[in-house]
């Protein structure tokens, strides 16, 4: 089974464990981390010793902006710990994933879901536009 972890800025990561287990009260295959809420704990260390108690695993770090922080300490630890890291998660994306994750997850797989989960980003202003003109 795949492992997850989602780790975000401040408290965005409680969103999605709230979420989660709205949807599946049963997921135990996911773990996060609140990044930067207080000064006394360091993100960069959490996450190594996340990943440290999961060496045999597939492991997949979700993040939330591409390019920030959490994001870019995440992807200094690929080839350390042969992770996966994906950014610019979106609920839709963190469900299609987690409650999938029966198996390991294949790159097509995975790349799948990210496509799928970019689809769910729409302007429905324009949406509307479009059925007035119909």
């Amino acid at each position: 089974m795949s492992q997850f972890i989602i780790a975000t800025h401040s408290y965005l990561a409680n969103g999605y464990q709230s979420s989660l287990k709205f949807f599946d009260s049963s997921v135990n295959n996911v773990q996060f981390i609140n990044a930067y809420i207080d000064e006394q704990t360091n993100f960069t260390d959490e996450l190594s010793q996340m990943l440290d108690q999961m060496p045999n695993e597939q492991v997949i770090i979700l993040t939330d902006m591409p390019g920030g922080s959490v994001n870019r300490e995440a992807v200094n630890l690929i080839k350390k710990y042969h992770c996966q890291v994906i950014s610019g998660i979106n609920l839709a994306l963190v469900l299609e994933l987690v409650l999938n994750a029966d198996q390991t997850l294949s790159d097509e797989t995975i790349r799948l879901a990210v496509s799928q989960a970019q689809k769910q980003l729409v302007y429905v202003n324009d949406l509307l536009k479009e059925d007035d003109l119909e």
